[in-house]
């Protein structure tokens, strides 16, 4: 079975926020790919630092008359060369002026293309379980800073532009040092990588040292360990495993919700990041149910 993606193609400077909506509820096969100018670099980024699961890219394109538009026209032609009918397109905008766009490209190719004023999927019933928590959750969820991967971006973008690369290179070396995340390599990995792309790779690697130096393995597990990872890690997975076992959960779904809960033991939000972890790949009320048989132990 084909796995279909979509893509949201984000209008910014015409919906700003407020197209943004829904984003925390995709998927790994959802891609957000927001169009901004010079005239839009306020973006508030504590709006997409949920972003569920989907990949996120950020595209700066010249300032100007129709330039987002235009950027995004094309954008739908190179998805459609290279995706077809197994891609799913969404202009975020609501400039009705892409409809004709759509209609072009889904009659010359058959892709799957739609417009919204925001992206927002159909919210799912919540239980009645612990409503009070849920609510408390969310609403802490909601003033949780940027993720490191969407800092790592940023600053990632932010140097290459600072020297003297315009904003297509910025945006591939952004991509390249996400994509890397964690990574013990990731300083060899992107330097690599940059030789292979760029002749003047070694100014371009020197510009994002600093940045990526921060995000290695290493440090990122220092950083852990000053916010307060003051609990032993075999003892919470222990403490996990048990009571989901004693629940009734299959090992699958057991060993999911341990690394988890491990993984996020001891960071700001940690409690919140793994219940929208749960929500996330196991829908609302699974999620929920899941979460209040651990929450104790985290």
């Amino acid at each position: 079975m084909v796995n279909i993606e979509t893509y949201y193609l984000i209008d910014y400077e015409n919906v700003h926020e407020e197209g943004l909506l829904g984003c925390h509820s995709l998927g790994k096969s959802d891609y957000i790919v927001i169009f901004f100018t010079q005239n839009a670099k306020s973006i508030d980024m504590s709006n997409i630092s949920n972003h569920g699961e989907a990949n996120l890219e950020m595209i700066e394109v010249p300032a100007g008359k129709q330039s987002a538009d235009m950027h995004i026209g094309s954008y739908i032609g190179y998805l459609s060369g290279k995706n077809g009918k197994n891609c799913n397109v969404v202009i975020v905008s609501n400039d009705t002026d892409f409809d004709n766009v759509i209609n072009f490209w889904k009659n010359k190719t058959g892709i799957i293309a739609s417009r919204a004023q925001q992206i927002k999927k159909k919210d799912v019933q919540k239980p009645q379980i612990n409503k009070q928590e849920v609510k408390s959750i969310e609403e802490n969820s909601s003033k949780t800073n940027i993720t490191n991967k969407t800092k790592l971006n940023q600053e990632v973008m932010q140097a290459v532009r600072n020297a003297g690369f315009d904003a297509q290179i910025a945006n591939t070396v952004a991509k390249i040092a996400t994509g890397l995340y964690g990574d013990e390599r990731i300083l060899s990995e992107v330097h690599n990588t940059l030789k292979k792309q760029y002749t003047d790779y070694l100014r371009i690697y020197a510009a994002t040292k600093p940045v990526l130096s921060k995000y290695t393995a290493e440090n990122i597990d220092q950083n852990n360990k000053a916010a307060g990872v003051n609990k032993d890690r075999t003892a919470t997975n222990t403490e996990v495993q048990k009571a989901l076992s004693k629940a009734g959960f299959s090992n699958e779904i057991i060993a999911y919700v341990a690394s988890t809960a491990v993984k996020n033991l001891g960071l700001k939000n940690g409690k919140q990041l793994t219940y929208k972890a749960l929500t996330s790949k196991y829908g609302q009320d699974k999620g929920l149910m899941i979460y209040n048989h651990i929450k104790k132990s985290i």
